[in-house]
C-alpha cells in the first residue's frame, strides 16, 4: 500500500503529466473569420439532415436511458 502525506501530489513524472493534462485547460485560437463563422453556426444551427434524423432515431432505438 502507498501512503503518502499528501495525496495529490504525484508519485512520478508521469503522474505530473497526467495531472497537467486533466488540470490545464485546452484553448483554441481562432482567427477573426473562424471566429465569427463559428458563433454564427452556435446562434443559427443549421436544420438536421434526414440522415442525422434516421441516426438519432436508430440511436433511442438501441439505447437504454439511465
Amino acid at each position: 500500500m502507498n501512503h503518502r502525506s499528501e495525496p495529490d501530489t504525484p508519485d512520478n513524472a508521469a503522474d505530473q503529466t497526467a495531472v497537467e493534462t486533466v488540470t490545464v485547460p485546452e484553448r483554441t485560437a481562432l482567427q477573426p473569420a473562424d471566429h465569427e463563422a463559428f458563433f454564427a453556426v452556435l446562434d443559427r444551427p443549421p436544420v438536421p439532415t434526414e440522415k442525422l434524423c434516421e441516426a438519432l432515431a436508430r440511436h433511442r432505438k438501441t439505447t437504454i436511458n439511465r
